[in-house]
């Protein structure tokens, strides 16, 4: 009955593709430490997350470069994974179970229920016909003959009606699943980048890239399929009610015959009600293939056994790459060393849009996600300062605005894949707005803590919640040889909780250095990975 991809399969596919643009960048460190850095990044960090830190890194810095930097990023936070593999192995499969074809030796199944009760309806007409026939039998032998095929469409009536208790858990657990996870995002990130930099407390500079793509993706279950899995049970209990009666009438009708003393009458209204099972045509329902009944002529119709879905899933993803120069430099202000960084930067964005029918046809034409990608070109800018707090230079406050000339990216209307009938999706637009953040951090010889906050929440990047991270995170320093760290990120425009972990080796000034993370309710829900090689002279 059922395509297994109807669901899970299609999951899978629109997290293959694939979440917000906020605020977090990629590198191992800042990762692992919660993803914080507005006060506390290295020397090459600093264009990540504070230009101005370029003008207050370590006195023993002269020069740095990290490449590469990578990251990826992932979250279910619906537990629509979850729901997929449970749709995927137990839910269809209990359908496909009560609906696939099955030969005569095979068990009973709702499909075969049906077919059975169908025929053995047809058996028993054909002996209340045969009532008055001259046949040789004897009105007793006749009799016996009516309650036997009664009694095997008694017991063909009682093995649908189990049947059907299984065919309505089965479709009340995928519409129940269906609607759960209709319009939850899968979300994704992936990044690389690198950075080269020169300290300076009059000038520094550092020149940096990075191209990221941001990708959310959902289901949506439509009306329609929901009307049609819907229909089942109704429909065959439809069927079933027909048949409520018979066969105490054909029991009264075979003692009637036995004794002799059955009319015409009688047989006709008794084969009249068989009838009435062997033609039973459920109601018509709205369904993506048009008006159909899941019951036609006492049997479950083509259209039921093979049907047509248009539930659909949807992937918004913005790829994002840019270069930037970074200009930092000290300034004193009430006799306080202020540091700001600007870094101006070009970026390409590029926009993407694809929209597929779960239930694909045959003769649909085939559409790449790639098909629907518009580019454009844009300029930005990244402001931040910071300064020390103290004398002894331990504690140190920044604060950033990235992004600061916003612009919306329009994603193009698209052809739906998988429909023939060449329906087209409607397009939109993403926003590249400013996000603000500010930090503060800690620093002695041996270890290093730091927090930061988003001051604004920064939107989705289409069907995700909004974010607002606020981060915490440390760092261990063994002898300048080896890093330990970990962080706490959580989102205060949402529910995720985020722990970190990450460690580094530096031997000679060279770097390695891997951060992992994961939600700490449920590790499914977020993940994240980075790792990173940098240079420091």
């Amino acid at each position: 009955m059922l395509n297994r991809s109807l669901l899970g399969s299609a999951i899978v596919l629109a997290s293959s593709y694939a979440a917000a643009t906020p605020y977090m960048p990629m590198d191992a460190r800042g990762l692992a430490m919660g993803n914080t850095g507005v006060a506390s990044a290295k020397l090459a960090h600093a264009p990540a997350y504070n230009p101005s830190l370029l003008s207050q890194a370590e006195n023993n810095d002269n020069f740095a470069l990290i490449f590469p930097q990578i990251g990826v990023n992932l979250a279910d936070e619906a537990s629509l994974e979850d729901e997929a593999s449970r749709l995927d192995d137990d839910i269809i499969p209990r359908i496909e179970a009560a609906f696939e074809e099955r030969g005569t030796n095979d068990p009973v199944n709702f499909n075969k229920a049906v077919a059975n009760m169908t025929e053995a309806a047809e058996q028993l007409g054909i002996q209340i016909e045969s009532m008055d026939d001259v046949d040789g039998r004897t009105n007793a032998q006749k009799a016996n003959d009516l309650r036997a095929d009664n009694q095997a469409f008694g017991d063909s009536i009682a093995a649908t009606n189990t049947e059907l208790q299984e065919v309505n858990s089965a479709t009340d657990d995928m519409i129940d699943s269906l609607r759960t996870i209709s319009g939850d995002p899968l979300r994704g990130r992936l990044g690389i980048g690198g950075a080269v930099a020169i300290p300076g407390k009059k000038l520094a500079a550092a020149v940096s890239f990075k191209a990221d793509v941001n990708a959310s993706a959902r289901i949506l279950f439509s009306g329609n399929d929901a009307n049609l899995l819907g229909a089942y049970v109704p429909a065959a209990s439809g069927y079933l009610d027909a048949s409520n009666g018979i066969t105490d009438s054909v029991d009264d009708l075979a003692d009637e015959v036995e004794a002799g003393t059955a009319t015409p009458a009688d047989l006709s209204a008794t084969k009249a009600s068989v009838d009435e099972v062997n033609t039973y045509t459920s109601d018509p329902v709205d369904t993506a293939a048009g008006s159909i009944s899941i019951f036609e002529n006492g049997e479950i119709s083509n259209a039921a056994s093979d049907p047509t879905f248009d539930s659909q899933y949807q992937v918004v993803a913005i790829g994002i790459a840019e270069v930037g120069l970074s200009l930092s430099r000290e300034f004193y202000i009430a006799d306080k060393a202020v540091a700001i960084g600007i870094t101006p930067k070009l970026q390409q964005v590029a926009t993407y849009h694809y929209v597929g029918q779960v239930n694909e046809e045959d003769n649909a034409p085939d559409i790449e996600l790639e098909d629907s990608e518009r580019t454009s070109n844009h300029i930005n800018l990244d402001i931040g300062t910071s300064f020390y707090v103290d004398p002894k230079e331990r504690l140190r406050v920044g604060i950033v605005i990235q992004d600061l000339i916003s612009k919306d990216f329009e994603y193009a209307d698209v052809p739906v894949d998988g429909d023939a009938d060449g329906e087209v999706a409607e397009g939109g637009k993403v926003s590249l707005k400013p996000k603000l953040r500010a930090g503060v951090a800690y620093t002695r010889d041996w270890y290093n803590l730091a927090a930061d906050l988003d001051l604004v929440e920064n939107e989705a990047l289409a069907f995700e919640d909004p974010t607002q991270y606020l981060s915490v995170g440390g760092e261990i320093d063994l002898a300048g040889w080896a890093q330990l760290r970990a962080g706490l990120r959580t989102n205060l425009a949402g529910d995720s909780n985020v722990v970190s972990i990450g460690a580094g080796v530096s031997p000679f000034g060279v770097h390695f250095d891997l951060a992992a993370m994961m939600d700490i309710s449920e590790p499914e829900k977020e993940l994240g990975l980075a790792l990173e090689t940098g240079f420091y002279f």
